[in-house]
């Protein structure tokens, strides 16, 4: 990558979108252990205790059906959700190596990983509206906007280059 102004800026954007990226893998991660925990019945006793101590009778409810719904699956399913979350942390951590490099393959990667999930968070949003919902869809629509425009401009330099 050259060292222009405006590259030394497209590859900013592109590092600050891979930290977006890592901390989406960390918190994936942190889900990930988080389910491999409820093998230890103490921790899942634990969990349920403090969720007694939330204020709001609505929370206590959505969380222990979620808490029941985890502590009432077999080991063997739980290690496989484990393992799909941090296969899921992999592609963050793959996309965000990627881009902090400035790498073109990383950029059409994440174009296409982040893109697919667009349903998904609209389809989460029609379920219940959170302002966390909202800045992660808002997030994504901009990365996706701003990896299209650069893919684009890209593909149109090479274009002229090959004229």
């Amino acid at each position: 990558m050259n060292s222009t102004p405006r590259a030394l800026r497209s590859l900013l954007v592109l590092r600050l979108i891979a930290v977006f990226k890592f901390a989406k893998a960390l918190f994936v991660i942190a889900a990930g252990f988080g389910l491999l925990s409820f093998f230890n019945p103490s921790v899942s006793n634990y969990l349920y205790g403090l969720l007694d101590e939330l204020p709001y009778q609505f929370e206590q409810r959505l969380l222990h059906n979620v808490l029941d719904f985890l502590s009432g699956l077999s080991p063997i399913r739980l290690r496989t959700f484990a393992m799909a979350t941090f296969a899921y942390a992999g592609l963050f951590l793959v996309e965000g190596i990627g881009l902090w490099q400035g790498l073109h393959w990383a950029e059409v990667l994440t174009l296409i990983a982040t893109s697919t999930l667009i349903p998904v968070e609209l389809y989460e949003l029609s379920i219940g509206i959170s302002f966390a919902k909202i800045m992660v869809l808002v997030l994504n629509l901009m990365i996706l906007g701003y990896l299209i425009m650069r893919l684009r401009r890209e593909r149109a330099w090479a274009h002229k280059a090959q004229q």
